[in-house]
């Protein structure tokens, strides 16, 4: 494990991304990860999953781990309690999502563009590979429909991930940056790209649920392993990058730790 860990290692909450970080190459919680947590549980120590998915794929891993904290879902936007009450919830407006859809669809007709609200994931083709394959990923069910229709009494959508291509993404992602400075845009991997209202980063979740509980972020980790953790990692006073993370991602870490096949997340709970 890179960077020195003090001695006085004092936390009593723990933020994870999901993707890449708990789950391992074959998209699970190893077993003694799993029993680390719930120990930690036990003495009272939080572990909150944050994570780009929506509810539902969250609570698929809350699941496997056998616990019922509050969840960040998507990077920030929407943060539920114990009983699935929102505590905090940002949404890109309808009128607004409904343009940028569209202008997507005619600069960039290549991308499969997914919009989300609460526990809802719209796609205008639930048989495109790339949707088939995330559902396989996240355990869930795309809906096919009409975003504008669909998310009408709501008044706007949490979330668009946008799939494709590496160079279509990546000229996407310039373009919404440049056309729409209203909006957080970023990339999960190299090929998702994450749109969200303004406010919203994973680093701004992290505040707030530290801010319910009325734990300072001094006493407080996170680990992550791609560009949208980069915030959250700096919010805290412990951060950590997973081994598997980007040379960019570890370079902006307090901390690397080992990646998520090695159990990198165990081998910092053991030092607690």
């Amino acid at each position: 494990m890179e960077g020195r860990m003090p001695r006085e290692f004092r936390c009593r909450i723990l933020y994870s991304d999901i993707d890449g970080t708990l789950l391992n190459s074959s998209h699970h919680v190893s077993r003694g990860t799993r029993e680390r947590i719930l120990e930690l549980d036990r003495r009272g120590i939080l572990f909150i999953l944050v994570s780009a998915r929506m509810p539902q794929g969250v609570r698929v891993i809350q699941r496997e781990l056998g616990t019922d904290r509050p969840i960040i879902c998507y990077s920030g936007g929407l943060i539920l309690d114990e009983k699935g009450q929102a505590l905090y919830s940002r949404r890109i407006k309808l009128g607004a999502a409904v343009e940028i859809r569209d202008v997507l669809k005619e600069r960039f007709p290549g991308i499969c563009c997914n919009a989300y609200g609460g526990d809802l994931w719209v796609v205008e083709d639930d048989g495109d590979p790339r949707v088939v394959r995330e559902e396989r990923i996240v355990k869930g069910k795309a809906l096919r429909g009409d975003m504008r229709e669909v998310f009408a009494g709501d008044g706007g959508i949490h979330k668009f991930l946008l799939m494709g291509e590496l160079g279509e993404i990546r000229q996407a992602e310039v373009f919404l940056r440049d056309s729409y400075p209203g909006l957080t845009v970023l990339r999960s991997n190299a090929y998702y790209l994450e749109v969200m209202d303004g406010t919203v980063d994973k680093a701004a979740g992290v505040r707030f649920l530290c801010g319910h509980y009325g734990i300072p972020v001094e006493e407080a980790a996170a680990f992550g392993d791609g560009e949208n953790d980069v915030g959250m990692l700096k919010a805290v006073k412990y951060g950590f990058a997973m081994g598997n993370a980007s040379k960019s991602v570890r370079e902006q870490a307090a901390f690397v730790t080992l990646s998520n096949d090695d159990e990198g997340i165990l081998e910092v709970i053991r030092e607690l």
